[in-house]
């Protein structure tokens, strides 16, 4: 599918924005429960439960892209800003990430704390146009009020983390085939026991694990 198909197919909406326009939260609750992804739980669960609780309490925004014939979600991104907490990395690395300070305890970050598509639209390639759109409304909010870089959570697996390396997001954790990958796509450095103020958790059980990536807006990694 191309961008214009894309376009064209699918309506994106702040969920904020529904909310407004509907005559009801019963009937924005239902729109979300359209959204199936068996794939991924915490996916599925977060915008089926939690995701009207964050908009309200401004602790993030959901987009949805509403398929324009079955009317249906069809896919989603959430953004907020967060924290990243920099216990157990090193000053040379907590400079690199503030850009000023080498002993900052936290370090300030946009976020993509969800992005994905439902059942219906697993074989169709439009994960890069969702990304495309999370990243440009980041960058506006980044144009009016700085900030250092954007902060996901991926599935550490090769195809999952070169999907976003392809949109310029680097590791921050080892990723599961660093030993296999080259040079120049390994990550540049890797970050031992450290925590983050991540707003939507994965169950401790889940498989495979999750590692941290982001994309910066300074330069020092393009060097």
């Amino acid at each position: 599918m191309t961008r214009g198909e894309f376009d064209d197919t699918f309506s994106l909406y702040q969920l904020s924005e529904l909310i407004e326009q509907s005559s009801s939260k019963r009937k924005v609750r239902e729109l979300l429960q359209t959204f199936p992804c068996t794939r991924n739980l915490d996916l599925q669960d977060f915008l089926h439960k939690k995701a009207l609780i964050f908009e309200k309490h401004l602790r993030s925004r959901t987009y949805l892209y509403i398929d324009n014939e079955t009317k249906t979600v069809a896919a989603y991104f959430t953004v907020a800003i967060s924290t990243l907490h920099t216990d157990g990395i090193s000053r040379e690395v907590i400079k690199m990430l503030d850009g000023y300070q080498d002993d900052t305890k936290s370090i300030p970050c946009f976020l993509i704390g969800q992005l994905g598509k439902s059942d219906q639209y697993q074989a169709t390639k439009i994960g890069e146009y969702i990304l495309e759109d999370a990243i440009e409304t980041i960058d506006d909010l980044h144009y009016a009020v700085g900030g250092r870089f954007i902060l996901l959570d991926a599935v550490n697996i090769p195809k999952v983390i070169e999907f976003y390396q392809d949109s310029l997001f680097f590791p921050i954790e080892e990723t599961s085939y660093d030993k296999e990958a080259s040079l120049s796509r390994r990550i540049l450095w890797t970050i031992y026991d450290y925590t983050i103020g991540f707003l939507f958790p994965r169950k401790q059980n889940l498989k495979p694990e999750s590692i941290k990536m982001i994309r910066p807006y300074f330069e020092e990694l393009e060097q």
